[in-house]
Formats: C-alpha cells, structure tokens, sequence
C-alpha cells in the first residue's frame, strides 16, 4: 500500500505584504480562496498516478493543484483534509503577512484560542485523515492526496507512528511526501 501527499502549488495571493490585524484576516480569507498561481507549476510530475485514487481538500488551490498536476479532477473533495485553520489574533502590529502566521501559529500551538479551529481539534482531524486514508489505501493500493502543508505535516507523522515507511518528504509547494506499508 502506498499513500503520496502532495502540497498545492503556490497560490495567486501568496504573496507578504506588511498588514495590520484587521488586514491579515482578509489576507487569510483572499488565500483560502485563491486558485494556484499561473507561474507555480511542479517541476516534475509523475505519470504514474493513473492507477492511483487521487482525494483532495475542498480549498480551491488543492482542487486546481489536482487539475493541474493529473489532467483531471479528484476522485474524492473533501474538508476533512483542508489546511489546519491559520490563526489571527487582535494584536496591534503591522507585520509581513507570513510573520504573522509564524506568530499567530505558535501562539495557537500554546493554546491561544480564537474564532477558529483549535491546534487540538486539528491534530484530531489529521488523525481522522490519517485514518480515512489508510483505509482507502487497504481498498484502492495507491491513494494520492492533494492537500496543505501544515496538515499533510502532521497527517504524515501520524501515519508514521502507525508504522508507515517515509520514502521521500517536502512541504514545499507541490512537495511529496510518499508512505508505503
């Protein structure tokens, strides 16, 4: 059985410009949203995964990476592999968007709590991903899911403490990481 997380191409709103609190949260919403950027395309795709059953979060960037990486849609759209919630919190700085994320990341690892998914409800939901995969590979041999960089993280360490073999890992964009058991 053989189980590949791939990380979406980079989006059209990735970008980092310096923003208050109240312009960070419409960053976050303009990324979530975003399709996968004209110039972001991986370097090498592998034309082997015909045979595989291909799932993807329901963000648009993992549909359209899906799209743009296998000719096709996914076979299966779901939430329960979308990004682990990005933080924000009402602090009164201007910082470069992905510092705010960094800082509102590991202030919601320590347990800040927010209008948003917890880090705890989030590795729970990474396990139950983890789960639904191992059992569509138990049905299909090959699954291959399209998804994000910080849930396909942890997504990959549960499925290692379960005893899968890491053959490769990036969380870059368009990054594998390939499992087999």
């Amino acid at each position: 059985m053989e189980i590949i997380l791939i990380r979406h191409g980079k989006p059209t709103s990735a970008n980092s410009p310096v923003l208050n609190a109240l312009e960070y949260t419409k960053w976050i919403r303009r990324y979530n949203f975003s399709d996968v950027s004209e110039n972001s395309r991986p370097e090498v795709i592998n034309t082997d995964l015909k045979s595989y059953y291909i799932l993807s979060s329901h963000f648009n960037r993992a549909i359209h990476s899906t799209e743009i990486y296998t000719g096709r849609k996914p076979d299966q759209i779901s939430p329960l592999f979308k990004e682990m919630d990005i933080p924000r919190y009402k602090l009164p700085f201007r910082l470069k968007a992905m510092t705010w994320v960094y800082l509102c990341r590991v202030l919601w690892m320590l347990g800040l709590k927010g209008p948003f998914e917890s880090y705890r409800s989030a590795k729970i939901r990474a396990e139950i991903a983890a789960e639904e995969l191992v059992q569509l590979a138990k049905k299909k041999g090959k699954v291959v899911l399209f998804g994000h960089g910080y849930m396909n993280l942890h997504i990959r360490r549960v499925l290692i403490r379960q005893g899968w073999s890491l053959n490769c890992k990036s969380n870059s964009f368009w990054g594998i990481s390939s499992l087999e058991t």
